[in-house]
């Protein structure tokens, strides 16, 4: 719900004009990796994202963005901590929400096919962590829970994405999209975080 208030409210500052055309984006990814001798560890990454333009010129729109990134680290390796005292399970949770300014470009005109589309811009992310741990007690097996503080921190950023859309009707299209985010001027970091995602747009 927060992340609609703020497309609403940003979608204020674009231009009204008597033939506007919008364009609605939804992206969805998702990645499980399971490691380990005894395949008992595993890191899942869950990420959406939500969209919406203003195309200024036939080609190139202005282009606001939301998404949230959750990735869940579970470990279950045992290892020894003390005298009767082994650590069991660990778990270490990321929350990322990003909210996006930038520009799009079409690379292809409107009654293509397939149509290639670039994004660029600023971005304020905000990241949360938090986690537990789960001891173990051996000399009577008793389990306890220990909760990590949480952290949060908030950045400058750029994200930047390249983007094939698939038109199957005149407004709606199936798309796949490559997407990276990293900090302010440091570009030599944007091969660091990228994500694949699919979903779809719809002009209006």
């Amino acid at each position: 719900m927060k992340n609609l208030k703020f497309l609403i409210l940003l979608i204020l500052i674009f231009p009204i004009k008597s033939m506007a055309v919008f364009e609605f984006d939804f992206d969805f990814g998702y990645d499980r990796q399971i490691y380990g001798a005894n395949r008992q560890n595993s890191v899942v990454s869950r990420n959406y994202s939500v969209g919406l333009s203003s195309y200024i010129f036939d080609l190139t729109a202005i282009d606001l963005n939301v998404s949230n990134t959750q990735d869940i680290t579970s470990q279950n390796d045992r290892y020894t901590v003390g005298t009767n005292l082994d650590v069991v399970a660990q778990q270490n949770r990321v929350k990322t929400n990003v909210y996006g300014m930038g520009i799009k470009q079409m690379l292809a005109g409107r009654g293509s096919r397939i149509v290639p589309v670039i994004s660029v811009g600023y971005a304020r992310e905000f990241v949360t962590s938090s986690g537990d741990i789960t001891t173990e007690d051996t000399t009577n097996n008793a389990h306890k829970v220990y909760n990590l503080s949480e952290t949060k921190q908030v950045y400058n950023s750029v994200f930047g994405s390249f983007s094939l859309q698939i038109k199957l009707t005149e407004r709606f299209s199936l798309k796949g999209s490559v997407r990276t985010l990293f900090p302010a001027f440091e570009y030599n970091k944007a091969k660091d975080n990228i994500k694949y995602l699919v979903g779809f747009s719809w002009i209006f």
